[in-house]
């Protein structure tokens, strides 16, 4: 049985490397079809001008009449007559017969030859099966994951955070308690790999795992702050791991205090919420600096959530983003009376007045001290910790107990003794500010309240809660609560709880996140056949997804490869597959997929994409924090206007290099540009805009031009256009259109250029090059002008002439610099990302990467750097050469002290360097990226 069953295993992971083989071969087979016909379009085009019938002329002439025997020579003079007299030419004497490039024939391979060898063919729909599962992995992972970041433990007093935190998990987020202890591991020496031998994961219940997080010191979030780097450092790597683990993407931080605030501060693809429950400076154990780090925080935060009126008129002045969400109940756990109650109060006699919650400085003990000295037939019953509360007094009185902390789950045992419960907090800046959580579940049992006037309860109203402001108006109410048993206050006060749950909260803070963070994005993607296409797009758009908040409309134009049969079989709560009976066109296919769309912002993509992470929030941010912005795109490795990119390093089957991409988003960072055109290869539009302009003109039939008119009609409204320089989508390039002949591809072009022509009353012009200043710029004159146009001031870096992951000073240098916006950089690059530089190529928006320094010899830099690179470039202008030490000798030095006056010495230091150069020296690698967006005008 044992062999038996490794067999099958053997078997079953040889048929999955076969299913794997076959697609990667159908892919290569694909994308390499592809190429064959690009290159056949582009041979059919150089055979149609002027230049190359010449050439071929001048072959015949000399294979025909000059070399030929003399039956190929009556065949030239019988070619040339013809031609004289316009007489037809026999397809054997044809021109193209003497081009210099034989024609090929494109064999296509059919891939169901290859499935029939270890699974049923599915190449009709005669042989779909419906059991079949999908062959494409989509992550079915739905819903924003959350870090709470708390006040106090879990398994502390059940209290907002615990409650909260349920709630989401209960609704499908998965939720990460971090403990307010850390471990500490005080070795400077361990690696990022070996936090996962020390941080602590443990799962709590359904969605909801308590995390223990590792510093260098150990920190409690009362008695330290995050500031030492090492402290950072391992928080950070502790984090990483435990995103690492649990594959998170996209987080939403729920802060209870400022202590966490400078390790949120450092995480990616992270919304912040500031959950303000009290007013920090009423407590006596707060310091100066807790209460400035809660400005910044609240300053910084995303979102700030006020439990009470009080602090949300506190906070509103300092962020205009807040809001009010208060305390509640969970009405099921204390509605209904348990079946046992607490056995300490069965044996007394007279009626029971109880409290349960923190007994602090806060509590009026006093008032509860001279309430039970003069009513000593009352019993009270105070449930909870008594520390910071002087209760000795008390603890003398024979009708006052004091039990001590009980758990949160056997808290309905004692409330449901109670005749009338007390909320006696003292009447301080803290207290003014709580929404008491015990209220609502006080409320939920029915029972009466008497509490201190504090503006919260005044907010209820006195019909459900009685509040006095002394010693005699407690007394009196609690008289009066005692002998009142009117069932119709009862129903109220138990429907007043009902009405406010921890469910009511979190769907609460669920509508602030999606109306505010995670607003609903509809995704159209048009497919006609090339399904290996199709699959590549639909499997990174959602693993690759970290956006938490989207629908995906495919619209199929009526395919007749698998591509049909596939959609059918896939599965995705967020997918949507619409099958048209007859081919709509690219314009006629994404309207019926913008009709079906929901979402605020609508993403037309093409399905020969491959994506990566983050790629929606980018694309979608400018369209959130510019009302002039109607669409957006982003930039690709091929397209044809300014959003191509000057520089790209990737390949076809794994999209871009992702030391590349990453460089990317951290030189172009928070940059977008505006543009008069937008390639519809992706592009993303505010429904207000798509509402007003409407639907792609669907007389431009299959394609081509449509973009051109519809970014017309959005601009005619008064809407800008930008492209997001920091937003990046692999695109293929036309794959259908590819496999157009040539004849109704050129056909297409003119047809559709002449209907744009005429409906806009303009001549078609080419789009914009590559936004580079140096393109086509090919001598130094050329290129000094381009650099004086920019009005910045050029640097040039001669450092490793190689560029690495590896954090060298060069890399440093760079870095630092082409985030100054007054700064051009340019580095002497040979090679980077294992790829070959050639010529000028623009990494960033300031950054330039060249191996062709002699193109400089006109440019007078304001300074260069020498760190690393060997080469004594003499032709180099400028008024200002430092050098770092320590990658030169004195021979090196002296070659340059002869040829600059103005020579600087400096260590292996960015801050000494940056200092030198007068441009700032705070190099913060822990600092969050810039919010504002810079926009830069196209010129």
């Amino acid at each position: 049985m044992e062999r038996f069953e490794k067999i099958k295993k053997n078997l079953e992971n040889s048929l999955v490397i076969k299913d794997k083989m076959l697609e990667i071969t159908s892919k290569v087979n694909d994308l390499n079809t592809q190429s064959l016909l690009k290159l056949e379009a582009q041979l059919n085009r150089v055979s149609e001008t002027k230049a190359w019938k010449f050439m071929c002329l001048l072959r015949r002439v000399n294979e025909q009449f000059i070399k030929g025997s003399k039956l190929e020579k009556k065949n030239f003079i019988r070619w040339t007559v013809s031609k004289l007299t316009k007489k037809p030419i026999l397809k054997n004497q044809e021109l193209k017969r003497f081009s210099p490039i034989e024609s090929f024939k494109i064999i296509h391979v059919d891939k169901e030859q290859f499935k029939q060898l270890h699974y049923e063919s599915i190449n009709s729909e005669s042989h779909y099966h419906p059991n079949i599962p999908s062959k494409v992995g989509l992550n079915v992972v739905d819903g924003v994951d959350i870090f709470r970041f708390p006040v106090i433990e879990w398994n502390f007093r059940w209290q907002r955070p615990q409650q909260i935190c349920s709630q989401f998990a209960n609704n499908g987020h998965r939720v990460f308690y971090f403990s307010i202890e850390t471990t500490p591991i005080s070795n400077p020496n361990i690696n990022k790999q070996d936090i996962a031998n020390y941080i602590q994961v443990q799962q709590l219940q359904n969605n909801v795992w308590w995390v223990k997080l590792c510093s260098f010191n150990f920190l409690n979030a009362y008695r330290n702050t995050i500031e030492d780097k090492m402290d950072i450092k391992f928080l950070e790597w502790s984090i990483d791991y435990l995103k690492t683990k649990f594959c998170i993407k996209s987080t939403i931080s729920i802060l209870d205090l400022p202590y966490w605030a400078p390790l949120v501060y450092s995480l990616n693809n992270n919304k912040i919420i500031y959950d303000c429950m009290d007013d920090h400076a009423g407590f006596s154990t707060n310091s100066v600096d807790m209460l400035s780090a809660e400005d910044l925080l609240v300053h910084k935060a995303d979102i700030v959530v006020a439990s009470s009126k009080k602090l949300f008129d506190k906070v509103i002045s300092k962020n205009n983003n807040v809001r009010l969400i208060r305390n509640a109940g969970e009405y099921l756990h204390f509605a209904t009376e348990p079946k046992e109650l607490a056995p300490e109060l069965n044996n007394f006699k007279g009626p029971v007045i109880g409290y349960y919650g923190a007994i602090s400085d806060w509590f009026d003990i006093e008032l509860i001290e001279k309430l039970a000295k003069n009513n000593k037939q009352w019993i009270f019953v105070l449930v909870g910790d008594t520390f910071g509360c002087d209760t000795s007094a008390v603890e003398k009185l024979e009708n006052v107990i004091l039990t001590g902390e009980k758990p949160y789950s056997d808290l309905p045992k004692y409330l449901y003794k109670f005749d009338v419960c007390l909320i006696p907090f003292k009447v301080s800046e803290l207290t003014l500010s709580t929404n008491p959580v015990k209220i609502y579940e006080y409320l939920a049992a029915g029972k009466p309240v008497v509490s201190t006037r504090l503006p919260e309860l005044e907010f209820i109203g006195e019909e459900l809660v009685a509040l006095a402001s002394n010693y005699n108006e407690f007394e009196i109410k609690i008289k009066a609560a005692l002998v009142s048993n009117d069932l119709h206050k009862i129903e109220s006060r138990k429907q007043y709880a009902v009405n406010n749950t921890w469910y009511n909260r979190y769907n609460d803070f669920k509508q602030l996140i999606d109306n505010d963070f995670f607003q609903l994005v509809s995704i159209v993607i048009v497919t006609y056949n090339n399904w290996s296409f199709t699959k590549q797009c639909l499997e990174t758009l959602f693993n690759n997804n970290t956006y938490p908040n989207i629908e995906v409309i495919i619209v199929d134009n009526a395919s007749s490869d698998e591509t049909k049969i596939e959609l059918a079989r896939i599965s995705h709560p967020r997918l949507k597959v619409i099958f048209s009976p007859k081919n709509l066109g690219f314009s006629g296919g994404n309207a019926v997929g913008c009709q079906a769309a929901k979402g605020k912002y609508i993403i037309l993509l093409n399905n020969d994409t491959i994506l990566s992470e983050g790629w929606i929030e980018k694309l979608i941010k400018p369209l959130k924090e510019h009302d002039d912005i109607g669409m957006t795109g982003p930039m690709s490795n091929s397209v044809g206007n300014d959003q191509m990119l000057d520089y790209f390093v990737g390949d076809p089957i794994n999209g871009p290099d992702p030391s590349w991409l990453q460089d990317f988003y951290f030189f172009n960072r928070n940059k977008i540009r505006y543009t008069n055109l937008l390639g519809f290869y992706c592009v993303a539009i505010k429904r207000e805009v798509y509402e007003v302009v409407g639907d792609l003109d669907t007389n431009y039939g299959i394609g081509m031009f449509e973009d051109d008119d519809y970014c017309e009609r959005v601009t005619a409204v008064g809407y800008k256009l930008a492209i997001v320089e920091d937003a990046f989508v692999f695109h293929h390039g036309s794959v259908s259109f590819k496999k157009l002949e040539d004849s109704k591809y050129r056909q297409t072009f003119e047809n559709n250029k002449k209907y744009f022509e005429k409906k806009w009353n303009k001549e078609w012009k080419l789009p914009n090059p590559p936004a580079s200043i140096f393109y086509n710029a090919i001598d130094a004159t050329t290129i000094r002008n381009k650099i004086a146009e920019t009005k910045k001031r050029p640097v040039l870096i001669l450092g490793h002439t190689i560029w690495q992951e590896t954090n060298t000073l060069t890399n440093e240098l760079i870095k630092f610099l082409s985030s100054k916006d007054e700064l051009l950089v340019i580095s002497s690059i040979y090679q980077s990302y294992n790829q070959e530089l050639i010529g000028i190529r623009k990494l960033g928006a300031s950054l330039y990467f060249t191996n062709r320094i002699d193109l400089f010899t006109e440019t007078e830099f304001e300074f260069v750097i020498y760190c690393g690179n060997n080469e004594i470039n003499e032709f180099i202008k400028s008024d200002k050469i430092i050098i770092v030490g320590k990658f030169y000798d004195d021979d090196f030095i002296g070659k340059i002290k002869r040829n600059h006056q103005n020579v600087l010495l400096v260590d292996e230091n960015v801050e000494e360097i940056t200092k030198e150069l007068s441009i700032g020296v705070n190099i913060d690698a822990k600092k969050k990226p810039q919010q504002d967006i810079k926009v830069f005008e196209r010129t």
